[in-house]
């Protein structure tokens, strides 16, 4: 399995704190690695909470403005 990329999960923030910039809300992490490489090095495993951001998913498929459904 391929290392998840914590920046296209859903659960993945970035905080103020300029010392623990990225976060993660699934995990409650803040730290200065990836979350993921938190989770790993905590003895867990890769991590299991990953879930793809929505936006990537509506990319996927453009919107057509002239739709009749849309109005």
């Amino acid at each position: 399995m391929e290392k998840p990329n914590c920046r296209d999960c859903k659960h993945y923030f970035v905080t103020w704190n300029q010392r623990t910039p990225n976060g993660c809300r699934r995990y409650g992490i803040e730290s200065k690695e990836n979350p993921s490489v938190i989770v790993h090095s905590a003895g867990m495993g890769d991590c299991q909470g990953y879930e793809a951001k929505r936006s990537k998913e509506l990319k996927k498929t453009p919107l057509d403005l002239n739709s009749k459904d849309l109005w």
